[in-house]
């Protein structure tokens, strides 16, 4: 076999490739290999372009950073460019954010084995119902941080060391491929060089398999894109569900006190994600997320005015692993005795010392804690020291969540008729 020439650069006014190849994952020895991906826009594999660059003597050169900016993976069938952007609305996106959602090929591989024993669970019009939601991006906290700082083209991928994915010798630039798209697409990479010239690796006439084409500035080295869907699953699969048929959300009491003659229990349902198999997917994060604070935080439900042991009922929550309670306004006060008090102290008082916290947090789930009294209070919104008039009771409420893999949830959240039960339903 050829091998390239791998002395010391010694010219950066490259005019031709001696290697120029592209891989997926760690798959570097591979090629024109399938990889499955889920069509949530969220999901990403991860590309690596890899290149050696000759001046016109057939010596090693450098290739600058402003060449390898203009790097593009193109459709290996058309030569059509895939959109290289950090907004991932479009069928296909090529970016150099990781939007931090796992890419993991044995669970893929078990959806498609699914999808083979229970393909009544992928059908299309319940795929357009998946996707029909507008794409939430949530980019990780530190990737925000960095674009706030130094603006989106600043987080560039280039590899001009010597590494495990970019040996010496090499010059090496990653993307993240996402996809909303229902067909599978091989992919291939594009570079122009300082003097307009292109070279691609899409000519199927050079059956390369090593990086090195034809020696003419052709080559030969993609990958393909297999877009799968994630299952429609029933509701059972969500969340820990009572054993009795009802279908409620099963609940554990947490704590409860007795404060001037009326009950205050707390209790905690938990929403987690349950493939067919059993195997739980983990959720991330909780769609709208609010910023940490006693009242503020996740939305909420809640009624009042009931006659019976639950007069009032409202909602508090917990973020996958936290043993914060996250709480929404409005409401934001209650009244009790002729006089307004802070929606937020009512939770207090189920528990000991008046510290409200999640008792069973779990990875991967998310904590609906449900607060119940047979105290008989009203709840207002109070604004510039005005309560207001008192506001109805909201007995539902939209709550999304999206797993580690990219695929968001859509669920409604209710309470039972006596305010004693919460209700969840796929959407």
């Amino acid at each position: 076999m050829n091998t390239v020439n791998l002395t010391e650069p010694q010219a950066s006014n490259w005019k031709q490739l001696a290697y120029f190849r592209v891989y997926v994952e760690n798959d570097a020895h591979l090629q024109n290999a399938r990889y499955p991906i889920l069509n949530n826009k969220r999901q990403q594999i991860l590309v690596t372009v890899r290149l050696a660059a000759q001046d016109a003597s057939g010596n090693p050169a450098i290739i600058p950073q402003s060449d390898l900016a203009n790097i593009r993976l193109i459709d290996y069938n058309t030569s059509a460019l895939i959109d290289f952007t950090n907004n991932f609305s479009g069928e296909w996106t090529s970016s150099r954010l990781h939007q931090g959602y796992t890419w993991d090929r044995g669970f893929l591989d078990s959806i498609r084995t699914l999808k083979l024993e229970q393909p009544a669970l992928f059908s299309d019009n319940q795929h357009r119902a998946d996707i029909a939601e507008p794409l939430e991006v949530n980019l990780p906290l530190q990737v925000q941080d960095q674009l706030e700082r130094q603006g989106s083209d600043s987080l560039t991928l280039y590899n001009t060391e010597t590494t495990a994915e970019c040996p010496n010798g090499y010059q090496c630039i990653q993307f993240y491929v996402s996809t909303g798209a229902r067909a599978p697409r091989r992919l291939a990479a594009r570079i122009i060089n300082g003097d307009g010239t292109t070279f691609r690796t899409n000519y199927p006439e050079v059956g390369d398999d090593t990086g090195q084409g034809d020696r003419l500035g052709k080559f030969n080295s993609s990958f393909e894109v297999e877009p799968i869907s994630f299952p429609h699953l029933p509701n059972e699969n969500f969340g820990d569900r009572k054993p009795d048929g009802t279908g409620y959300l099963k609940h554990t009491p947490v704590s409860s006190n007795r404060f001037d003659k009326q009950n205050y229990h707390a209790s905690e349902n938990h929403l987690n994600i349950r493939m067919p198999s059993g195997r739980k997917v983990p959720i991330k994060s909780v769609v709208h997320p609010i910023e940490l604070h006693p009242i503020l935080g996740a939305n909420t439900i809640w009624g009042h005015g009931k006659s019976g042991q639950s007069r009032i009922s409202h909602t508090y929550m917990g973020y996958p692993g936290e043993t914060h309670t996250r709480q929404s306004q409005p409401p934001n006060y209650y009244s009790w005795s002729d006089s307004f008090w802070p929606f937020s102290d009512l939770l207090t008082i189920a528990f000991p010392n008046y510290q409200t916290r999640i008792a069973n947090p779990r990875a991967g789930e998310v904590v609906i804690g449900h607060f119940t009294s047979s105290v008989n209070v009203y709840f207002y919104m109070y604004r510039n020291a005005n309560p207001g008039s008192q506001i109805h009771a909201k007995l539902s409420m939209p709550l999304s969540v999206i797993d580690i893999y990219g695929t968001q949830h859509n669920f409604t959240l209710s309470l039972s008729g006596d305010y004693s039960n919460l209700i969840l339903n796929k959407v």
